[in-house]
């Protein structure tokens, strides 16, 4: 990033928020259970036979450390973020369970968006989210072939916001979802992000098809 893209305002944040408790009481009780089972069986009980000690650290570690990583992901959640910062998107998401294994962040510029679209997210894979059952998160395909899905932990309406201010910055970049009939009142959230961002979209350079990919 140029120093004249740091100095840049801020036009848009939208930080995570919490909408339930069990997905990580469930992680957190299963890690206490794997780490009791494997002090119980490897240093109280201390097996001598060397294949039920290497069953038993497989029946313990690897659970522990499949629901120890979501418990620590539970845990620093609230530290994700969708930020657009002059022509930049800038992100932190982490993943729900099966949505994604590792926490994405990083940066790239608005003009190098091709499509974008908000997606549903799988309610079978969280049992938090069956009550959320519209939950959604933004998938970027970039024109360099990359893609992002992002903000899981992040308010549907903020994600409505994002994706409305992108559009307006930067009209070229496809809009796949059809937000009218979800949002009532998307007419006047149009108009006031609008006002705000029309004029963003003035300063990006205008790039021939295939320029940040022969530049990677």
């Amino acid at each position: 990033m140029s120093e004249e893209e740091k100095n840049e305002e801020i036009i848009l944040r939208k930080k995570s928020t919490r909408y339930g408790w069990i997905d990580f009481s469930i992680n957190l009780v299963f890690s206490i259970i794997m780490i009791a089972s494997f002090v119980v069986f490897v240093f109280i009980e201390k097996p001598e036979d060397s294949s039920i000690l290497i069953t038993v650290i497989a029946i313990t570690v690897l659970p522990f450390l499949i629901f120890g990583n979501r418990t620590l992901k539970e845990l620093l959640y609230k530290r994700d973020y969708i930020s657009i910062k002059g022509t930049m998107i800038l992100f932190r998401s982490t993943p729900l369970f099966f949505t994604g294994l590792r926490v994405k962040k990083g940066e790239f510029q608005i003009h190098e968006v091709r499509r974008y679209g908000m997606i549903k997210i799988p309610r079978k894979f969280s049992l938090d989210l069956w009550k959320h059952k519209t939950k959604a998160m933004i998938v970027f395909s970039l024109r360099d072939g990359r893609d992002f899905l992002i903000g899981e932990y992040i308010d549907n309406e903020d994600l409505v916001e994002i994706c409305l201010t992108i559009q307006n910055i930067y009209p070229k970049a496809r809009f796949r979802t059809d937000l009218s009939k979800e949002y009532p009142d998307l007419a006047k959230k149009e108009k006031e992000i609008s006002a705000k961002t029309k004029k963003k979209g003035k300063d990006l350079k205008e790039e021939p098809e295939g320029t940040i990919y022969r530049r990677r």
